[in-house]
């Protein structure tokens, strides 16, 4: 499921038998309106034309829903009522959103986010000229990192502890095609795309340490390269543009389970595709509706079985996405994780879904995520089981920055909520119990643990299934190379 196009090499004859082969091998989930899991689709006999265009719509549906994905995103931003639907101040285009609080399981919108840094995050367009992004001084000892990441989920550039330093300075975002000259000590980065996001992370020490990493988001700006230097606080957003930018309405005859597809054509005027290595999945697009260079989506065109032949593939893509979710990358002890995450290129599936259930995903060399499922009888974590991680005398994760665990809801990747407010255990962690022998043990479970030892290292699981999510900022290549390993979850 990780090649490039892993139906291409397949007759639409044989797409169903092997629809129905992955049906078999993969867990059908029964979704909820809470849930970001997706059932597969009843496909039956496909034939023809609706065979044709489930195959093609597929192949699209891999391929463009991070972009697609994207677009949401920065529409949702802009809302007047954005916090509540996605948990984020409301911002513009070309506008820090700053989350002043570190998330907790009220925080929905996105799946598997982190509890150990404040996020600042600025959706971006550089059509019309540069932006400026400016860093103030931060503490040696504090990590932090700005996220450069285009619609696909490839991050392209960093800035902050690990390639920049702690000290102050300002950086251009160069959109393709832009010639000028940019103002002395401001460092060039090029963004491949006009659109792109800065996905920015404050590392806190704990809660009397949110205040500090506050100041520091305050003083973050973003500014058009005309009015760089002209003020030291940050000019308002062109609320005009912004409009613009994210007007989306999908039209009233839409088919259902076709709007995908309309907003593919929409994100494409913004996110063409690459030259070359796309240009299998492109050039189809034509025969599924898509017109004007593949910026309009002709759906009245299309026949009521390639219609039903598209919707099917939409909902089955976003299953095979959830699946590779749990499957994809290197296993290590039970822990999966992948030394492309954050930079996947043409592994088509794999980027999707990266984009549905771990949007805006470091890449490898700035933070490793070690996904787990199972424990160490390869069950999947069950909240009514009792589970141990123990970390041997210097066996805790090497890294430069730190170290979390978290905890997440099986159905919908949010935080699990409990009685301690605790959704994340780490380096981080106040008052983490070191045992004589200098090994350090987590209690993995819904109840509290008896002894008061114990429970100082406690991190709640939920009473049904769960996931975690092992978390490494700043690592060494001790994983990459095999010296380290992260210890099995143990079932007591």
């Amino acid at each position: 499921m990780r090649a490039k196009f892993w139906l291409q090499s397949f007759k639409l004859s044989s797409v169903a038998a092997l629809l129905a082969t992955l049906a078999m091998l993969t867990p059908v989930v029964s979704a909820s309106a809470a849930d970001k899991r997706t059932p597969p689709p009843e496909l039956g006999k496909l034939e023809g034309p609706e065979a044709q265009a489930f195959y093609l719509g597929l192949n699209a549906v891999m391929w463009g829903y991070p972009s697609v994905f994207f677009e949401d995103l920065m529409h949702g931003r802009t809302e007047a009522d954005a916090e509540k639907k996605t948990g984020n101040p409301r911002s513009q285009v070309n506008q820090f959103a700053l989350v002043r609080h570190l998330r907790g399981p009220e925080f929905k919108q996105i799946a598997t986010p982190n509890n150990d840094t404040l996020y600042a995050q600025a959706f971006s367009d550089l059509s019309r000229e540069p932006l400026i992004l400016s860093v103030p001084a931060v503490e040696p000892d504090r990590y932090y990192v700005l996220q450069l990441w285009d619609p696909n989920g490839d991050t392209f550039a960093y800035i902050g502890s690990r390639t920049t330093g702690h000290d102050a300075g300002s950086f251009a975002l160069v959109g393709p095609g832009w010639k000028g000259e940019l103002p002395k000590g401001v460092t060039r980065i090029d963004s491949e795309y006009n659109t792109m996001v800065i996905w920015g992370r404050i590392g806190v020490r704990g809660p009397d340490d949110v205040k500090a990493a506050n100041e520091i988001q305050d003083k973050l700006r973003l500014v058009p390269l005309s009015q760089y230097g002209k003020s030291e606080d940050q000019p308002p957003p062109d609320m005009a543009f912004s409009e613009q930018r994210v007007v989306y309405t999908s039209p009233a005859d839409l088919p259902d389970g076709l709007e995908f597809y309309d907003k593919l054509a929409r994100s494409l005027k913004y996110t063409p595709p690459k030259p070359v290595q796309d240009n299998v999945v492109a050039d189809s697009l034509s025969q599924i509706g898509f017109r004007d260079d593949n910026t309009r989506f002709d759906y009245k065109s299309l026949s009521k079985a390639e219609i039903a032949g598209l919707s099917k593939a939409y909902q089955f893509g976003l299953h095979l996405m959830d699946v590779n979710a749990q499957s994809a990358g290197v296993d290590v002890n039970g822990w999966r994780w992948s030394p492309k995450s954050g930079i996947m290129g043409t592994d088509y599936l794999f980027r999707a879904a990266w984009a549905k259930w771990y949007t805006g995903g470091n890449a490898a060399v700035e933070a490793i995520y070690l996904d787990g499922r199972k424990d160490d009888k390869g069950h999947a974590f069950d909240g009514s089981k009792d589970y141990t991680m123990r970390f041997e005398k210097g066996e805790l994760p090497h890294v430069s920055a730190f170290w979390s665990l978290s905890m997440y809801h099986l159905s919908d990747g949010s935080f699990v909520e409990n009685p301690i407010k605790r959704y994340s255990i780490g380096g981080l962690t106040q008052g983490l119990e070191t045992a004589s022998d200098g090994s350090v043990t987590l209690y993995i479970q819904h109840n509290a643990p008896d002894d008061p030892a114990q429970k100082a290292n406690w991190l709640p699981s939920p009473a049904e299934g769960f996931y975690l999510n092992l978390r490494l900022y700043g690592p060494d290549d001790s994983l990459k190379d095999g010296t380290w390993k992260p210890p099995v979850v143990v079932q007591k």
